[in-house]
């Protein structure tokens, strides 16, 4: 698995080359750093008993924990957090 600063890495090497890349793996981080899954990725693995297809947390970042996808957002400008939990 990537470190937090090699993922930063990685998608500011795509801002450059193609920014519109970047809009799902920005909703998907800003998701997983609030707890969330990341949502479904539709085709992608086997569906579950209940029709579903694997979350993008379970499928590609099974043991990170959400401090991992802050640090990404942070490195990468991302406002993960909402603003009424800052104070």
């Amino acid at each position: 698995m990537r470190t937090a600063e090699e993922k930063i890495a990685y998608y500011k090497s795509y801002l450059s080359i193609m920014p519109g890349l970047l809009q799902e793996v920005y909703r998907q981080y800003t998701d997983m750093a609030r707890g969330g899954n990341g949502g479904e990725l539709c085709g992608v693995g086997e569906k579950d008993a209940d029709g579903c297809y694997p979350t993008c947390r379970e499928y590609n970042y099974p043991s990170q924990p959400d401090s991992f996808f802050r640090e990404v957002c942070e490195g990468m400008g991302w406002e993960w957090y909402y603003e009424d939990e800052v104070s």
